[in-house]
C-alpha cells in the first residue's frame, strides 16, 4: 500500500485542504483517511461530514488513528431519502465510551452543509482540528460539478483561514479523469491511494 502525492503546492503537513482519491470501499481509503487525519499529530477534535456513510462507520474506521476517549468527535450527518436516520446511527452512540455530537442536516443542501461546517470551525480555542468529508462522490449525485466546485472554493478558503487540516474523499473509480482534473486545483495537495501503486 502506498500513497502517491501529486499536485502538491506544499507538504501534506502544511496543506490545509487535501483531496484523497481512493476506491470507495477499500482498506486504502481507510489508511489514507487515518494518515490524513493525523498528518499534523492526533487532533484534539475531529469534524466528520457523512453523506452516504454513517457516523458510526466513520468512527470505527478512525479507531486506529485516534483515541475516542480523548479526541472530541462531531459529525455533520447529511440524512437524505437514500438513507434513514436509523442507518445514520448504525453502530453508534457512545461507541467505546466516546462522547460524540451529531448535527443532522436533513437533506443534501450545500448551503446548509457549509453553514454547519463553518459553525464547527468558528472556535476561539487553541485546539487542533481535523475535518474529514466523506464524500465528494456522494455530493456529486445531488449537485453538478460546477456547483460543487463553487462550494469547495468557498469551503477550502474558510478552512484555510481557520487553520484546520481538512481532507475530502472521492471515489477513484466513480468518475472520469476530467472530474479529478477539475477538482484537484481547488486543493493544496492531492493524494491518490491505490493498493496497486508500487
Amino acid at each position: 500500500m502506498s500513497f502517491d502525492v501529486f499536485d502538491a503546492d506544499e507538504s501534506l503537513e502544511e496543506a490545509s485542504n487535501v483531496l484523497c482519491i481512493s476506491p470507495e470501499i477499500s482498506t486504502s481509503k481507510e489508511e489514507c483517511c487515518q494518515e490524513l487525519l493525523t498528518r499534523c499529530g492526533i487532533p484534539d477534535r475531529i469534524v466528520g461530514v457523512t453523506v452516504a456513510s454513517s457516523p458510526g462507520g466513520r468512527m470505527a474506521e478512525w479507531g486506529n488513528a485516534i483515541n475516542p476517549m480523548t479526541t472530541e468527535l462531531t459529525f455533520i450527518d447529511v440524512s437524505h431519502g437514500g438513507r434513514s436516520a436509523a442507518m445514520s446511527a448504525d453502530g453508534f452512540g457512545g461507541q467505546n465510551g466516546a462522547l460524540v455530537d451529531v448535527v443532522e442536516v436533513p437533506e443534501v443542501d450545500l448551503r446548509d452543509i457549509g453553514k454547519e461546517i463553518t459553525n464547527q470551525l468558528d472556535s476561539d480555542s487553541n485546539e487542533t482540528v481535523a475535518v474529514c468529508i466523506d464524500s465528494l462522490t456522494d455530493l456529486l449525485q445531488f449537485e453538478s460539478e460546477e456547483t460543487l466546485s463553487r462550494f469547495l472554493h468557498v469551503l477550502t478558503t474558510r478552512v484555510n483561514e481557520s487553520g484546520v487540516a481538512a481532507h475530502y474523499h472521492i471515489d477513484a473509480h466513480g468518475h472520469p479523469e476530467r472530474v479529478f482534473e477539475t477538482l484537484s486545483p481547488l486543493f493544496e495537495a492531492t493524494v491518490r491511494a491505490d493498493p496497486d501503486l508500487g
